[in-house]
């Protein structure tokens, strides 16, 4: 029911209760914020220009274009990554368009020595992913990918890249599954979170753990101090407009790197899709868009 009201609710009111977490309209307006994030708060940043399920060349040639555009304009700024998603850059025509796509961008990032990170999107690209990430991780070592820890099969995708040297971002997942392939009690999958941490780090990987759950972060920062991991192993990272920089600050006092997912579109239609999922995910969004407006909090825009 939840789901149909926000697909039935006007683009403009989406906007309006979503604006927080995207940071703007155009590539200027995403560094913008991304610059203001680490000159005021020490906070990092992964740059993703919205738009997914394109099935239009010339649109996906456009989103190689803007990237290209993006890492020009990033040389100068190390605290900024980048994130970018399959079905933005070719996966409807063929596995092989897609990882040309990803070369061109990849080779301009490698040149800027720009971390760039192939976004996970639902179940059905899971393989095509991952067989993407691997694939060109030998040439691109600055490449990292997402594991989703609802989804039954994380496990063995660890297990799959365990003779890999990864960086690995960790997270629930935003996109709903049937409960024949991935938990649908979120415990369940932030529990998960923390096992598939102490996992990938064990198995050397460098973690990316992507969560807004205090409670979680807590978890692991004490397991951060006890087990003795260092701050080449990990890092945390949320979402552009959630407040939480108390947990923040005390991420970086420990000197791990906090980094925020900052959305940015070229036109605010390209957002829709993204911006619907995470009024889905999190109803709550009203409520912080609420209090943005009688309050200013940490949202930067």
């Amino acid at each position: 029911m939840k789901s149909k009201i926000i697909d039935l609710m006007p683009n403009a009111l989406v906007k309006f209760f979503a604006n927080p977490y995207v940071s703007g309209a155009s590539i200027e307006d995403g560094l913008k914020t991304s610059n203001n994030l680490w000159t005021k708060y020490n906070l990092y940043s992964s740059l993703d220009l919205l738009g997914e399920a394109v099935y239009d060349d010339d649109m996906v040639y456009y989103n190689i274009k803007t990237y290209k555009q993006l890492l020009e304009k990033l040389k100068d700024n190390k605290h900024i990554s980048i994130s970018l998603k399959p079905t933005s850059l070719g996966i409807h025509k063929s596995f092989d368009f897609c990882k040309e796509s990803l070369t061109s961008i990849l080779e301009d990032a490698k040149k800027q020595k720009i971390p760039v990170t192939i976004d996970m999107e639902d179940h059905t690209l899971t393989d095509t992913t991952l067989k993407l990430y691997t694939e060109l991780l030998e040439n691109f070592p600055n490449l990292g990918t997402v594991l989703q820890s609802r989804l039954f099969r994380t496990h063995a995708d660890i297990e799959n890249l365990s003779s890999y040297n990864c960086r690995i971002r960790i997270c629930i997942g935003i996109y709903k599954e049937s409960s024949d392939i991935a938990y649908v009690n979120k415990k369940i999958m932030k529990d998960k979170l923390i096992n598939y941490t102490h996992k990938l780090i064990n198995d050397g990987h460098y973690v990316e753990v992507a969560t807004q759950d205090k409670n979680y972060i807590n978890k692991l920062l004490e397991d951060y101090d006890q087990l003795g991991w260092k701050n080449n192993q990990i890092e945390f990272q949320q979402l552009l407009g959630v407040p939480m920089k108390s947990t923040q600050d005390e991420i970086i006092s420990k000197n791990i790197k906090n980094r925020l997912y900052v959305p940015f579109a070229t036109k605010w239609d390209y957002a829709l899709p993204y911006l619907k999922r995470r009024l889905n995910n999190n109803p709550k969004m009203a409520i912080y868009v609420i209090n943005h407006i009688f309050r200013r909090g940490f949202q930067i825009h």
